[in-house]
């Protein structure tokens, strides 16, 4: 039944902060959105999947989150160099942290708390 991913959606609290941390750290580009009744942005993470950034109410908001990143809701992505990675993401003086697992993988937060993970492949 399921083919793939098609998107995943982070609610932002600052949409161009949130379209500028995508594109500036990660190396991610817009794509086309349809014109919607609340802002956001649509950003290619390539294969035809994409990262909706929703400038919408947040109901989490206040819900507490687990201090292991990779326990949280997450998104991962693969990368083809984890090292370069490490290096880009402290250019950006972005805290990371290398996941416990021994697997070649890392997570940090987005400006909203949203938990990313890198992964080698």
């Amino acid at each position: 039944m399921v083919k793939g991913i098609n998107h995943v959606s982070f609610i932002v609290s600052d949409v161009e902060a949130a379209r500028e941390f995508y594109q500036s750290v990660l190396g991610l580009t817009l794509v086309k959105r349809p014109n919607l009744d609340f802002p956001g942005y649509w950003l290619d993470l390539g294969g035809g999947q994409t990262l909706h950034l929703l400038a919408v109410d947040d109901p989490y908001h206040d819900v507490p989150r687990p201090l292991h990143l990779g326990r949280d809701r997450h998104l991962a992505l693969s990368v083809a160099n984890l090292e370069s990675t490490m290096t880009r993401l402290a250019e950006h003086k972005i805290a990371y942290k290398v996941s416990q697992s021994g697997r070649s993988a890392l997570f940090f937060y987005d400006p909203d708390l949203n938990v990313i993970e890198l992964t080698e492949v």
